[in-house]
């Protein structure tokens, strides 16, 4: 669930950087260059967030031994 909401921040954050570029530029114009390289930062920053495996609680099989009590 968390991946879900931190790609849709990476998306909200793309298209208000985006839109300040495009206010920006004289005219009205496209973004060009700098808005590629945005976009090529949100696809790279999606990507790394979907790459990233889950954390598993799992109990490994190094933690299952039985350890020896006698005396």
């Amino acid at each position: 669930m968390s991946k879900v909401i931190v790609t849709i921040g990476i998306i909200i954050g793309f298209i208000f950087l985006f839109g300040v570029i495009v206010a920006s530029s004289k005219g009205g114009g496209t973004p060009g260059f700098l808005g590629l390289i945005l976009f090529a930062g949100m696809v790279a920053g999606i990507r790394a967030v979907w790459k990233k495996p889950p954390v598993k609680n799992e109990v490994t099989e190094t933690d299952k031994h039985q350890l020896d009590k006698k005396d």
